[in-house]
């Protein structure tokens, strides 16, 4: 009994114990936001006004305390020095961080190159948490050059008076490993088939981590799926068996809306409807509005997944787009094939676009009218990045040939191309990440609605320009697009504080009036940006300079999430 009221009034006295606002002060390696985050704190990021400072029991204090203290010593801080003092309801912890432990040797026994992985250098300051994230790191990267039973002895040796550490790798990676057999689970609405052609792996292949995660990614991407495990299982004869379990949306029907802003379409708002799992094995169906002040449409879409990889799927909309000098409607239906072999992809289509051009300022650049043009379309994307969102590495490729003959089905002969390829190369902690982008479109016959020339300037293409504002104007000084493009981008992507990282990018354009650019004459830019990341993605500020004319020609953008 004595027992039960002890507790009681602990309890009691902890519900009315002082709280107290956080601060800390000397802290300079490690930041606010990370001491936060080990006494298991959350703060408010910018964006988060609507919530309240962390706050921390006074019951607490020196259990707080001693978490700090060996949250530092994981940092490589041995020495570090933590008191607090109370100021009316602000709790101020006082850090003295002291000399931290430097990497004094790194030695790695292993037959791959697998030093800049590691995250871990000669030099830095040893960080525990790190090291224990190099081992599973080492064993990602075994993994991708198709070894699944690696023998990983890692050590670490730290010698507290001389603040030096001393890390040892030796790795046997065993043989090479295939992937097994593979066995997917009942699934009430979709056929074994079809989750079969979702997988990027077949029974006999090198076995790839990479491949997995590739995998998860594509069957993610089908919004029927509300959960995916792909588990795998070793065995000493480096076969890796699979077994695939996915669980379907238990409600398929999905209400969406949202609001936004970006430099290049301003306002925007969407909103629609989508069965993600119509007529089972993750057929969808979907109506969605979207309006912004340059452009207002409203489209159908039903798409099939197949056996083998591909998919099939069609398309219909209208579309109501404001150029500078004229306005365009369309309604256009688009039938497709996709297949996907990884890194590839393809997509053969048909379009069918009947375009209405009216408020034209220029009748002879701009003619109003009605047009129908019927183009088969062809692409073709190989992409090997690490990421889609913010990716670190890699490269792509990116094609696109469309085109008509002028017949009682279109009403003009030509052809347009796209071609764009990108590198991502990480530098240390940095990212360099460079871009070029060609296109090119002749008419041989008829005519081609104004909107399918090139039209150049935005944060997707030179920064110092607003869109579309970039390059040959008419008399009423309304820009005219052009019949060939080619822009290059590079960007030098690095860390500030915390969340906050900064750019600096050049990006250059020629146009011209043929199929072929003009290179005798470009459009050169410069300049800077911020990007603040958040959950939802990286906020993005950039601000671009013509280099010929930097005080009169430049524009601001923003928008969410690298540009590529």
């Amino acid at each position: 009994m004595r027992t039960i009221v002890v507790l009681f009034f602990l309890f009691v006295t902890s519900l009315y114990a002082q709280k107290y606002t956080l601060r800390f002060d000397g802290n300079k390696y490690l930041s606010e936001r990370e001491l936060f985050e080990a006494l298991n704190l959350d703060k408010p990021y910018l964006y988060e006004f609507y919530k309240n400072e962390p706050q921390i029991d006074e019951k607490t204090l020196e259990f707080s305390l001693q978490i700090l203290h060996n949250f530092y010593k994981t940092k490589g801080f041995y020495h570090a020095e933590i008191s607090y003092e109370k100021k009316e309801e602000t709790l101020f912890f006082s850090v003295k961080e002291g000399e931290a432990l430097i990497i004094k040797e790194l030695h790695i026994k292993s037959p791959l190159k697998i030093k800049i992985p590691l995250g871990l250098k000669e030099g830095d300051i040893f960080d525990a948490t790190k090291f224990t994230q190099s081992k599973k790191d080492i064993k990602f990267v075994y993994s991708n050059y198709n070894y699944c039973n690696i023998l990983l002895d890692a050590k670490a040796w730290v010698d507290i008076e001389a603040n030096k550490a001393y890390l040892f790798y030796d790795i046997d990676p065993d043989g090479i490993c295939y992937f097994g057999k593979t066995i997917i689970t009942h699934s009430n609405t979709v056929d074994k088939k079809i989750i079969k052609s979702l997988l990027y792996f077949e029974e006999g292949d090198l076995f790839s981590l990479n491949i997995i995660t590739r995998s998860y990614e594509n069957i993610y991407a089908h919004e029927g799926i509300s959960k995916a495990i792909i588990d795998t299982q070793a065995d000493v004869n480096n076969s890796v068996a699979i077994v695939v379990t996915i669980t379907e949306n238990e409600k398929p029907i999905r209400f969406f809306s949202g609001f936004g802003v970006s430099s290049d379409e301003g306002w925007m708002a969407t909103m629609g409807v989508k069965h993600r799992n119509m007529f089972t094995n993750l057929k969808t169906a979907s109506i969605e509005a979207r309006v912004t002040e340059v452009k207002q449409n409203l489209k159908a879409s039903y798409d099939m997944p197949m056996v083998e990889n591909s998919s099939a799927g069609a398309e219909m909309g209208v579309t109501n787009e404001i150029f500078e000098g004229f306005t365009e409607n369309s309604v256009y239906t688009e039938l497709y094939f996709k297949q996907r072999v990884l890194p590839n992809s393809f997509k053969e289509s048909l379009y069918f676009d009947n375009i209405r051009t009216y408020a034209s300022s220029d009748e002879i650049l701009f003619p109003s009218g009605n047009l129908f043009i019927f183009s088969p379309i062809l692409e073709w994307n190989y992409d090997v990045r690490d990421k889609l969102l913010d990716p670190k590495r890699g490269y792509f490729i990116n094609t696109k040939i469309m085109g008509s003959l002028k017949s009682f089905f279109s009403d003009a002969s030509y052809y347009k191309f796209n071609l764009s390829g990108g590198y991502i190369l990480p530098l240390f902690d940095e990212t360099l990440a460079l871009k070029a982008t060609f296109g090119s479109l002749e008419a041989f016959e008829g005519e081609l609605p104004a909107s399918y020339r090139f039209y150049a300037g935005g944060m997707h293409s030179n920064r110092a320009y607003i869109y579309r504002a970039l390059g040959p104007i008419n008399e009423q000084g309304v820009p005219s697009g052009s019949k060939s493009l080619f822009e290059t981008t590079a960007e030098y992507r690095f860390g500030i504080y915390g969340n906050l990282r900064g750019v600096l990018f050049n990006d250059n354009t020629f146009l011209g009036d043929n199929y072929t650019p003009n290179y005798e004459y470009g459009y050169y830019s410069a300049g800077a940006g911020l990007r603040y990341k958040t959950p939802i993605g990286s906020i993005a500020f950039d601000m671009g300079f013509d280099t010929k004319n930097p005080t009169q020609q430049y524009a601001f953008h923003f928008h969410i999430g690298e540009l590529f």
